[in-house]
């Protein structure tokens, strides 16, 4: 077995330390804008939260929502999606090359066969 130069464990250290980075950076906005509230019941009883957002303004909890839905969603699926596309790109270009299928409503029920797996893989 061969033994991996330290240039790829150097590479992928630092690819790790990336993200940590970027997933700090993401999260610096969190913690700098959220506050600590009692928030108040209707029976008179109060509990304490943690909101992300300032409660006195109006925009903020807006321009909020927008990155968490595009961050959380938007994305990662659009991400999810192409790579999605180049899987399904790779195995149909090979489903036409197998060996000993001849027959066209074979490679076409295979074609079928991928087809479903990368839907229900999306889906799921």
């Amino acid at each position: 077995m061969d033994m991996q130069t330290s240039g790829v464990v150097l590479w992928t250290s630092v690819k790790a330390v990336g993200i940590w980075v970027v997933s700090v950076l993401l999260a610096v906005p969190e913690a700098v804008f959220s506050e600590v509230a009692q928030i108040g019941s209707l029976d008179n009883s109060s509990f304490t939260a943690c909101i992300p957002y300032p409660q006195t303004d109006e925009l903020h909890p807006k321009i909020h929502s927008v990155l968490i839905f595009l961050v959380y969603f938007l994305i990662p699926l659009v991400i999810i999606s192409i790579y999605y596309y180049h899987i399904a790109k790779t195995l149909i270009k090979s489903a036409h090359n197998l060996p000993g299928e001849s027959n066209e409503h074979t490679k076409r029920q295979h074609l079928w066969d991928l087809g479903e797996f990368l839907i229900c893989g999306w889906v799921t």
